[in-house]
């Protein structure tokens, strides 16, 4: 049987980033997390308002970004974003994953 999909596959980059935010722990981790949140606030301020009822809830599919609740809402948030937001979110996980201190103040994301 064929794994289903996920969203974001479509997206190899992305993807392939989003997996490597699965074994950084801590204050990285929340660095990251900030981040990416500050870039939607700035990009989609109403990202989560308008599509947070479309989010999945069933308790039977525990994907590693389940277990975290701020992960949980940007990863099915960003399904529902537009290409300028997929692409900054994308550059600034590439310029903060390698990293081993993550910038809270995306300003590589900002519009301008």
């Amino acid at each position: 049987m064929r794994p289903k999909k996920r969203w974001y596959d479509g997206h190899p980059k992305l993807s392939e980033l989003l997996e490597s935010l699965n074994p950084i722990r801590g204050r990285r981790r929340n660095n990251i997390i900030s981040g990416i949140m500050e870039i939607i606030k700035q990009r989609a301020p109403a990202l989560f308002d308008r599509y947070v009822l479309d989010f999945p809830l069933n308790i039977k599919r525990r994907r590693w970004y389940d277990r975290d609740p701020y992960l949980w809402l940007i990863i099915n948030g960003l399904k529902y974003g537009n290409k300028q937001l997929l692409t900054a979110v994308t550059t600034y996980l590439q310029e903060n994953i390698g990293k081993k201190k993550s910038n809270r103040n995306p300003t590589c994301a900002r519009k301008g």
